[in-house]
């Protein structure tokens, strides 16, 4: 197989250390999901010369035409269809949970997306960013539970084929165009306002706020300007006063409803049906505030003390995943304070999300500590966060409500 091209790219400096643990991995990736395969490696997979491997290949590899909004001619796609299997595991494993493919060809036969799970990348102009999923545990280890403030380095590594892209030459109005062209600049602001010690983390929240909307009257926001917004911003924020559990409730379900859209049809009607049983919406808000307000009571020690392990995590969705909306950015209609205002929300409906899955599994097991809090990231990751359109939905809602 020929082999990928190689590039410098910037990302957060764990990435240089991390490897795929295989075998030992306690949740492997290789399950629970349908794995697009590129048309190279599906060509190959119908010719392994393995009797073995190619019968379980046969089973697993299925082709389906495509139609896209506005083209006439449907695409060929390929999927490696694990869903299919009777515990949605790929049978290509081994009993060691080693990839049997892999063992014997090398690596370089696993398709594009096997080969780089969980790195993520995204290229604006010439600038290549890597990323991974917080759904793999080895990445959520690497990216959470280390001490020191996260730091960022560039190096070379192979890169993804099917990397998401942007060019901004194609981004119309030109405040949003200096925005992409300095989303650099912006990450490392906001990085910068999170992990500020000095402060509580909720109020490094504010300060960010705050930051955005500095920011949103500008009306060239280059590099120049992004730093003196940041600079202002330590003068403007007010300290951060938590909302009660009812009305971050009454917030969560706004913003979050209706009842998620990514859940299964099967999901969706438990959920309304213990909405009904509560008492409609306004008993199951009432519910939903006193689980919260118990889970809350036992996680506030502990986040107390490990304040790091939500920075970590913030700093994480903000590297990865803020001024990615490329699809807004080219936009004719938006400008620079619509962009700022979605992403200064999208920065609250994660925090909140996470703080009420925290509070969940806290309430769940009575206790919290890394390891729960790393499950919990995990779970949220391979529940929520393979699902960026909602999330920003989610912000949109909270814009609506909120201002």
């Amino acid at each position: 197989m020929q082999r990928y091209d190689r590039r410098l790219v910037t990302a957060p400096q764990w990435m240089e250390r991390f490897q795929c643990i295989a075998g030992k991995c306690p949740e492997t990736c290789c399950q629970q999901w349908n794995i697009e395969v590129d048309p190279v490696h599906a060509d190959c997979y119908t010719h392994l010369g393995d009797p073995e491997l190619q019968d379980v290949m046969d089973r697993l590899l299925r082709c389906f035409r495509v139609r896209r909004p506005g083209k006439r001619n449907a695409v060929v796609q390929y999927r490696l269809q694990l869903l299919n299997s009777p515990d949605r595991r790929c049978p290509i494993l081994n009993e060691n949970g080693e990839c049997r493919l892999q063992k014997k060809y090398g690596p370089y036969m696993l398709c594009d997306t096997c080969y780089f799970h969980p790195r993520t990348f995204f290229q604006i102009n010439e600038e290549t960013s890597l990323s991974a999923c917080l759904s793999c545990p080895e990445c959520a280890r690497l990216a959470i539970l280390h001490r020191e403030p996260t730091a960022f380095s560039r190096f070379e590594t192979e890169i993804d084929p099917n990397t998401e892209w942007l060019e901004t030459s194609l981004i119309s109005d030109a405040g949003v165009r200096l925005l992409m062209e300095n989303r650099a600049q912006l990450i490392t602001v906001l990085c910068e306002i999170l992990q500020d010690r000095n402060l509580p983390f909720e109020t490094r929240l504010s300060r960010a706020a705050d930051f955005f909307e500095l920011l949103a009257e500008v009306k060239q926001p280059d590099a120049g300007r992004i730093y003196a917004a940041s600079e202002k911003s330590r003068d403007r924020y007010a300290e951060f006063i938590p909302a009660a559990p009812t009305e971050l409730m009454s917030c969560w379900l706004k913003v979050f409803d209706p009842i998620p859209e990514a859940l299964e049809k099967p999901v969706q009607g438990t959920a309304e049906l213990t909405r009904a049983l509560a008492g409609g919406r306004e008993g199951y808000t009432r519910l939903l505030a006193e689980n919260y307000a118990e889970g809350a009571k036992i996680l506030a020690p502990f986040l107390t003390e490990n304040e790091y392990l939500v920075e970590n995590f913030m700093v994480h969705c903000v590297f990865s995943d803020s001024f990615k909306q490329f699809y807004r950015c080219q936009n004719e209609q938006l400008k620079t304070r619509d962009i700022l205002c979605h992403e200064s929300a999208l920065l609250q409906v994660w925090y909140i999300f996470l703080k009420v899955q925290l509070a969940q599994t806290a309430l769940l097991r009575g206790t919290m500590d890394e390891a729960l809090f790393l499950q919990t990231v995990i779970r949220a990751d391979r529940g929520w966060w393979h699902y960026p359109d909602w999330f920003a939905r989610a912000a949109d809602r909270y814009i609506q409500e909120f201002g």
